[in-house]
């Protein structure tokens, strides 16, 4: 079963719209921006994540001073 899909509109200047169609062709672009917003979402999770997990180590250790 394909994944239903949510029809919006994105636009984006001129050129980075070109640079996308020389990497993926014109009736590509809604597949790799699909892709260039997951790997972002995943890079934004991971890095929260890791700010997460950063700021729980400090709390610990100002914890462990006392």
């Amino acid at each position: 079963m394909a994944e239903e899909k949510a029809p919006i509109a994105v636009r984006l200047p001129v050129a980075l719209a070109r640079e996308i169609d020389a990497l993926a062709g014109p009736r590509r672009r809604s597949a790799f921006v699909a892709a260039a917003v997951e790997q972002e979402l995943r890079r934004r999770k991971l890095a929260a994540r890791k700010s997460a997990e950063i700021q729980a180590q400090e709390a610990w250790e100002r914890l462990s001073l006392n």
